[in-house]
């Protein structure tokens, strides 16, 4: 398609709060990384933040300033913003998010702009209100895309997207040989005592929001178990929310000196490089950046099956998958790996790094969204599926 300059394409989400928040970070490294001589990303927010507010944003970013879904006035002020747009020379819009993937595919077909829009999770937030809004807003949908076969599958389903128009494409990560290279003895010692965890312990680690859906207390449940069989164990848990009903948790099951909470960190990457497993417990999951980062990592992951977590972890091979809610499988699997006693914890977190840098480097899932916008643009959308195994 030729075109003067590079294609404009506007991002919308509903809401940026935190660049290491999954959704948002995926976003963010496609504002920041797409070839700029090909395209030029703008971004639109529905409902303003500290994040956006602060001017941390790589492009241009707009607030929409109303962003009620089933209010009139949302619609027209989107109505009036999408034809501006279409004036000022968008080509494509791309859009994250729920309430945005409602209301933009509508509203920018009306004045002829193409809308993708992405489904990261396995619909935890459907509702039957959403799902009928959704089921005839999808055939103003130009494409989806999923970050994993599963989430492709339950879109399909729910949404009543065509199959053919959803792509997989999967998360992204930038990566350092210097990061990721395995610790010394003694740097391992250096991260642990700067976090006031004792040097000789084994450590789980579970990065996630403290949040229902990610079942948290499973893991403070199955600590104490673990340290039967491992007495040096501790749970070590890293992401925002409120700490105070887990920490209740912790003590009255008596392991509260052995759950550590970190809160949300910027060097996570960093920590993950001084643990010995990567934990997962959550009700749900499209495809989890968590798990991405575990085994880039070379940590042996233990998940619950749900979701795309079969699509990231290989049973026996690079971690393995429990039962949802199953504390006790789930804490066989820990000693396992903790234990180590034929060496296959190292073998597991080897595997995952192999795979991690075949399937999810940020290069390869740039690629991707630019072959698919190119697609999309050329009005080829008959085309194979952009997957990336």
């Amino acid at each position: 398609m030729e075109k003067e300059g590079p294609v404009r394409i506007l991002f919308v989400i509903d809401q940026f709060t935190s660049s290491h928040a999954g959704t948002e970070g995926q976003l963010l490294q496609l504002l920041s990384n797409l070839p700029a001589g090909q395209f030029q990303p703008e971004l639109l927010v529905l409902r303003p933040s500290s994040y956006v507010e602060a001017g941390k944003m790589p492009c241009k970013t707009e607030v929409l300033g109303t962003s009620r879904l089933f209010s009139l006035k949302t619609w027209l002020a989107m109505f009036k913003f999408a034809q501006r747009k279409k004036q000022e020379g968008i080509a494509l819009c791309h859009v994250f998010f729920n309430d945005s993937s409602i209301i933009c595919p509508p509203v920018f077909s009306l004045v002829g702009i193409p809308t993708l829009i992405s489904r990261r999770d396995m619909g935890y937030w459907y509702t039957p209100k959403y799902l009928w809004v959704l089921r005839r807003t999808a055939r103003f949908v130009s494409g989806v895309v999923a970050n994993s076969a599963a989430v492709k599958q339950v879109t399909a389903e729910k949404e009543g997207v065509p199959a053919a128009r959803i792509s997989v494409i999967y998360n992204g990560y930038s990566a350092s040989t210097d990061e990721l290279s395995p610790l010394t003895p003694e740097e391992r010692s250096s991260i642990l005592s700067g976090l006031g965890l004792p040097v000789d312990g084994r450590f789980v680690v579970l990065v996630a929001n403290l949040r229902e859906i990610k079942r948290i207390g499973d893991a403070i449940n199955a600590i104490g178990t673990v340290r039967n069989s491992v007495p040096d164990s501790h749970l070590v848990l890293i992401g925002g929310g409120n700490q105070e009903p887990y920490r209740e948790l912790a003590v009255s099951l008596g392991v509260a000196d052995y759950v550590h909470f970190l809160g949300e960190r910027s060097d996570v990457r960093n920590i993950l490089r001084a643990m010995d497993a990567g934990l997962l417990c959550s009700e749900s999951e499209g495809y989890s950046n968590a798990i991405v980062e575990y085994m880039q990592a070379r940590l042996p992951v233990v998940a619950s099956n749900v979701g795309g977590n079969s699509e990231a972890v290989e049973h026996g091979v690079s971690g393995y998958l429990f039962p949802r809610g199953d504390i006790k499988q789930l804490a066989a699997y820990l000693v396992c790996i903790l234990r180590n006693e034929d060496g296959s914890a190292q073998q597991m977190g080897e595997c995952g790094h192999r795979k991690a840098h075949r399937r999810h480097g940020l290069q390869t899932m740039i690629d991707s969204h630019a072959a698919l916008y190119s697609r999309v643009l050329s009005s080829r959308l008959g085309a194979p599926d952009v997957e990336v195994r």
